[in-house]
């Protein structure tokens, strides 16, 4: 492991970064089917209501990797703690708009889902922020 003393980092530190941001991509692609599926909720197609139901399970997993993994990596002083913080968070806000959408609140599920699709997608390119 050798640090670049000009930027404060670590090879580790630059990995664990990386695994991160690769997890926020695909919990990024599943948010991006769940918006997809969701239309089609719209247009009455009945199978889309599945498709949306295990869209929001594979999301809540993911989330969970994604905040195991990035805890992980903070104890091990490989990625800053406002990281984890973000992706614990995340975890939070997604089981919180599941159950929202469980429940049938569309008025808070929907500008939720949109709220973490624009979340994810600031941290696809600036994880560590």
């Amino acid at each position: 492991m050798t640090t670049d003393a000009s930027k404060g980092t670590t090879d580790a530190g630059e990995q664990g970064i990386r695994s991160i941001r690769r997890l926020v991509a695909v919990n990024l692609g599943v948010v991006a089917l769940q918006a997809l599926s969701a239309g089609f909720l719209l247009s009455g197609d009945g199978r889309a209501v599945k498709v949306h139901q295990v869209g929001a399970v594979a999301l809540q997993l993911g989330a969970l990797v994604q905040a195991v993994a990035a805890v992980v990596l903070w104890r091990r002083r490989r990625v800053p703690a406002r990281v984890a913080g973000f992706c614990v968070a995340l975890l939070a806000i997604v089981f919180l708009e599941a159950g929202l959408g469980r429940r049938k609140a569309y008025w808070l599920h929907v500008p939720i889902g949109v709220g973490i699709y624009g979340w994810l997608t600031r941290h696809v390119s600036r994880p560590n922020e």
